[in-house]
């Protein structure tokens, strides 16, 4: 990643967890956009959360969540409005203290997505 790239995600990290996996991705941009993400649980139940998306680029957003997530497992994201709305797979996932931080590439570039490539 090239050391400019950082600038942003490093000021917004500097005691985020979620912003220190962010500093391994280029072009990370600080947001804030709440979201439930879910996932097939045992036996096929869904599970899911609400979190916020802190950091994303054209192809990955990054999260903080509880649910058992491990890399390569698929997730769907919505917001309350259903404009977000899509699949991804995870990325990389980095544990803190019971919690974990979570990077999700998307499946599918959602047409809406707000950071464009």
């Amino acid at each position: 990643m090239a050391r400019g790239n950082r600038s942003i995600a490093a000021r917004s990290s500097a005691n985020s967890y979620v912003g220190k996996l962010a500093e391994f991705l280029d072009d990370a941009m600080a947001m804030r956009i709440p979201v439930r993400v879910s996932i097939s649980g045992p036996g096929g139940h869904p599970l899911f959360e609400n979190t916020v998306i802190e950091f994303g680029t054209a192809a990955e957003v990054l999260f903080s969540c509880t649910l058992p997530l491990e890399f390569d497992d698929r997730v769907r994201l919505q917001n309350a409005d259903r404009s977000l709305d899509t699949e991804g797979t995870v990325v990389a996932v980095q544990y803190h203290d019971g919690s974990k931080a979570v990077a999700v590439r998307f499946l599918v570039k959602p047409g809406n997505w707000i950071i464009q490539r």
